[in-house]
């Protein structure tokens, strides 16, 4: 048996915002403006749809207090074998403090990739201290994002971690790993 744990809105979400991101890097790479702008405006509407998405919804993958010390004790089983692990619920506290982050360098990205078009296309605006800090601003949130998405997929297929793969592509996981690793969740 199979549990639900991403409906297929946030699915697509999760991969407009992956996919738009590495291309991101990849036109800025090429140096291409025009297309960086195009798939910059296609990420900014997968963010936007996943927070209107999130805003009725709810928020349930959101930091915890206690999450970043308990996620580090997680991550921690995922390299030492005698560490025993509290069974957790949707959402573990390392994905929640994950979530977070991305969240909040996604919305940074997107915010300051609009200073970003006005720094190139208004050049009067590149003296402008404010239009300047959201310029270096998006290009240290977006090398923070490329380094969260190595990060991601780096925990993602450790032994640990491989059973949510498909879950991000069929948005089901297995009723035993969910009883094992997602005890309190009420699914």
């Amino acid at each position: 048996m199979k549990v639900t744990r991403h409906s297929l809105l946030t699915r697509v979400e999760h991969w407009g915002i992956a996919l738009s991101g590495i291309m991101l890097y990849a036109t800025h790479e090429m140096q291409d403006k025009s297309l960086h702008i195009y798939i910059g405006i296609a990420f900014s509407m997968f963010l936007l749809t996943h927070i209107i998405h999130r805003f009725f919804t709810g928020y349930e993958a959101l930091m915890k207090k206690g999450d970043v010390k308990e996620g580090l004790y997680i991550i921690k089983s995922f390299f030492f074998k005698n560490m025993q692990v509290e069974p957790q619920g949707k959402f573990l506290p390392e994905q929640r403090v994950v979530y977070t982050g991305c969240g909040v360098l996604c919305i940074l990205v997107a915010i300051s990739g609009i200073a970003n078009i006005l720094y190139y296309y208004y050049p009067y605006l590149r003296d402008n201290i404010f239009i300047l800090s959201l310029w270096y601003m998006h290009h240290i949130t977006a090398a923070l994002f490329v380094i969260f998405i190595v990060v991601h997929i780096f925990f993602l297929l450790l032994p640990a971690n491989r059973y949510l793969i498909p879950s991000m592509l069929t948005g089901k996981l297995p009723l035993s790993k969910v009883q094992e690793k997602h005890a309190k969740w009420n699914y």
